[in-house]
């Protein structure tokens, strides 16, 4: 079976800023796989890229086996830089208005994914109510329309308090049971490690560990595991 995902020698300049340089990802089918790195590590250039949000300057990127194209985006969900709400629609009103305009039944995307994001008790409450951890998962409601096999979620728990977390990893293990794969990055190694089957960790542009949690960390302190690797990736660049 073909990976979800394969990233291969992705590459990324903004100006004479290499964002990326050279990154390498294969994210099995079926798994919930965790990008992580330092802040500017080029994360969320890697998950821009996958959801066709921007070019990279060399390497590919391959979607259940293919070389990506325009038509990948149909089997990709995304949710990049937070989720965009009209604050005055409820739950019910965008998933329905957004089922519309991808020519999806808005009756059948209401009923499946609102109770899937456990927002089915609160959809015809407005938007400007709900809390940020609601807000991120109407969001993720939103990019499941069409039924994705790959979704790609930059940051889903910035912001969110601990009840708020443990939401979003109970829906995130709830979408891969669903049969997706999700693709999620994180500065917030404790929900990474709550969460993902495997992991790929980027510095300065650059994967430098990827494989299970365990062997990031085969003392089982990830923290120590992480940033040990961190500093000694930093200084071969240096």
């Amino acid at each position: 079976m073909p990976s979800a995902l394969r990233i291969s020698a992705l590459t990324k300049h903004f100006g004479s800023n290499a964002a990326l340089q050279g990154v390498n990802l294969d994210v099995a089918d079926g798994e919930v796989y965790g990008l992580l790195g330092p802040n500017g590590a080029g994360k969320t250039t890697v998950m821009k890229a996958v959801a066709g949000l921007l070019r990279p300057d060399s390497g590919t990127v391959e979607v259940a086996g293919r070389p990506f194209t325009r038509d990948s985006l149909r089997g990709i969900g995304a949710l990049i830089d937070g989720p965009g709400l009209w604050s005055r629609m409820n739950a019910r009103q965008h998933v329905r208005a957004h089922a519309k305009l991808r020519g999806v039944d808005p009756d059948d995307a209401t009923s499946r994914l609102l109770p899937l994001v456990g927002m089915d008790q609160v959809a015809d409450r407005r938007v400007s109510a709900y809390s940020l951890g609601m807000r991120w998962r109407l969001g993720i409601a939103i990019a499941m329309i069409g039924t994705p096999r790959l979704l790609v979620l930059d940051e889903p728990t910035n912001g969110l308090d601990p009840i708020g977390m443990r939401e979003m990893r109970t829906l995130l293990r709830r979408i891969a049971e669903s049969g997706a794969t999700v693709f999620v990055s994180s500065h917030q190694l404790d929900q990474i490690a709550r969460t993902c089957d495997r992991v790929g960790v980027i510095v300065h542009g650059r994967t430098c560990y990827e494989g299970s949690l365990s062997g990031l960390a085969p003392d089982g302190d990830l923290e120590a595991g992480f940033f040990s690797l961190v500093e000694r990736t930093s200084s071969g660049i240096r």
